[in-house]
C-alpha cells in the first residue's frame, strides 16, 4: 500500500520570491503501512530549458529532424530531512503522520518565472522517500521567482530586438513616432498619409492601462479598412547560435475604417496590461523577453498590410508619478520561520515606497501548463500544472 499523502507546503503563501531570499515550508506525509527506507531526500532547483526542432536534408537527400535546445542551472541545492547521504542503514517509516521543514536561500540574481510555447525558467522543490529495491515516492511542488524591474531605477534603457534596432527610449517621458507613407501602384505614387503614433510613458506595470494616441491624416487616395492597436509580446529563444521568434498579441483595439480624404485622432485608446513576466527576463541568457505597441493598418487594394511600433518596458514597480492611482491593497502576510537560518539572507527586496500601495498576485494571463515533463512516474504527488504568478496593482477609484 502506497503513501496516503505526501504534499509540500510553502510558509509564504501565494509563494513568491524575489532571489536571495529564503523559501521556508513543510513536507507533510501520512503513512498507514510500515514501510524501510533509506531516507527523505530533497532537492531545490533552478533552471531554464529551450528546445525546438526544424527539418533539414541530410547528405542522403533525406529529411531529418533538428533538435535546437540549450539549458542553464541558476542552483541546484540538495539536502536530506530524514537519514543522511552518507548512511546506508535501513529505517522504518511506522504508520502515522509526520512532518518535515526546510528552509533554503535563493541566490542572488536570479531570472523572473516564466513559460513560453519553447522554452520555460521554473524554481522547483522536489521531495523523495528514496526506498531500497522499490519505487521511489515522490513530491513535486513549483514556485515562482520574481527579478525586479524598477522602472524608476533609471529614466533610460536600451530596448532591442524590434527590427534588429536598438533604441534608448525615457521610461518617465512620452514615447512618440511619426511615419510618413505613399502607396505606389501601376507607376503612380499616391499622396501622403501622414501617422504620429505617441504613449505616454515608456514604462507600465500590469494592472494598468495603457493610453496611446494614434493621428491619422489620409491623403493616400487610398482607403484604410482597418486601422487598430496593440500591445504585442515578442520571445525569442535561443539555442547554439540559432534563434526562433514568438509574436504574441496581448490585447488589441480595433478602431475601425478611415476613407481616404479623411483624418482622425484615436485618443487614449484603453488598453490594460494583464499579469505579465517583466520585460527582458534579466539574468537569463536563453530567452529574451521584450514588449512593444502597434498601430497597424490594412490598405485596400493591392497594397500590403504595414505598421508603425514603439518599445514598451513592462516592470514589478510602478512609476513614481502614478503612485496615487493605485488603490491600497491588503499587505501580503510574512513567512512563518520556525527556526534560526543558518546563513544571511544575501539580497533585499525591492526598494521601500512607503506611499505605494503593494501589489497582488496573479496566475500569468497564458495560464497553467503541464510542469511534469521530466517526471511522469506515476509515484509523483503533486499538482502537474502551474502558472508562474505576477505582481499586479489595482487601480483605485478616483472622485
Amino acid at each position: 500500500m502506497g503513501l496516503e499523502k505526501f504534499q509540500i507546503f510553502f510558509d509564504l503563501e501565494p509563494p513568491v520570491f524575489y532571489s536571495g531570499r529564503i523559501v521556508t515550508g513543510r513536507i507533510e506525509i501520512v503513512n498507514r503501512t510500515p514501510k524501510k527506507i533509506r531516507g527523505i531526500k530533497v532537492e531545490i532547483r533552478g533552471r531554464s530549458h529551450v528546445r525546438w526542432t526544424t527539418r533539414r536534408n541530410n547528405k542522403d537527400g533525406k529529411s531529418e529532424t533538428v533538435v535546437h535546445q540549450a539549458f542553464e542551472e541558476y542552483f541546484n541545492t540538495k539536502f536530506h530531512v530524514l537519514g543522511s547521504k552518507n548512511s546506508s542503514e535501513e529505517l522504518i517509516l511506522e504508520p502515522g503522520n509526520y512532518t518535515y521543514p526546510f528552509y533554503c536561500t535563493l541566490p542572488a540574481n536570479l531570472p523572473s518565472s516564466f513559460e513560453g510555447d519553447f522554452g520555460f525558467i521554473r524554481y522547483s522543490l522536489k521531495a523523495e522517500v528514496d526506498r531500497p529495491w522499490k519505487f521511489d515516492y515522490k513530491a513535486k511542488a513549483l514556485f515562482t521567482v520574481t527579478c525586479p524591474l524598477d522602472l524608476n531605477g533609471s529614466p533610460e534603457l536600451v530596448v532591442s530586438k524590434f527590427e534588429k534596432m536598438t533604441l534608448i527610449i525615457n521610461l518617465q517621458a512620452p514615447v512618440r513616432k511619426e511615419k510618413f507613407k505613399t502607396f505606389g501602384c501601376c507607376c503612380c505614387v499616391s499622396g501622403p498619409l501622414n501617422i504620429i503614433f505617441t504613449i505616454p510613458t515608456g514604462g507600465v506595470v500590469p494592472g494598468e492601462t495603457l493610453m496611446p494616441t494614434l493621428d491619422v491624416e489620409n491623403n493616400s487616395g487610398v482607403d484604410l479598412n482597418q486601422v487598430s492597436v496593440k500591445l504585442i509580446k515578442l520571445v525569442t529563444f535561443k539555442a547554439g547560435g540559432r534563434t526562433k521568434d514568438t509574436k504574441v498579441s496581448i490585447v488589441e483595439q480595433n478602431l475601425g475604417r478611415l476613407n481616404s480624404g479623411q483624418s482622425s485622432t484615436y485618443e487614449r485608446v484603453a488598453l490594460p496590461v494583464p499579469s505579465l513576466p517583466p520585460s527582458y527576463l534579466r539574468n537569463c541568457n536563453i530567452i529574451d523577453l521584450n514588449y512593444y505597441v502597434e498601430a497597424s493598418f490594412s490598405p485596400s487594394g493591392c497594397h500590403r498590410n504595414f505598421f508603425i511600433w514603439m518599445p514598451l518596458v513592462i516592470g514589478t514597480i510602478p512609476l513614481q508619478q502614478n503612485f496615487a492611482q493605485f488603490s491600497q491593497a491588503p499587505p501580503q502576510p510574512p513567512p512563518q520561520q520556525n527556526f534560526t537560518p543558518s546563513a544571511p539572507q544575501m539580497d533585499e527586496p525591492p526598494p521601500p515606497y512607503p506611499s505605494l500601495a503593494p501589489p497582488t498576485f496573479e496566475e500569468s494571463m497564458f495560464g497553467a501548463k503541464n510542469v511534469f515533463d521530466d517526471d511522469k512516474d506515476e509515484h509523483t504527488f503533486g499538482n502537474k500544472n502551474f502558472a508562474p504568478l505576477y505582481p499586479v496593482y489595482k487601480l483605485g477609484h478616483l472622485f
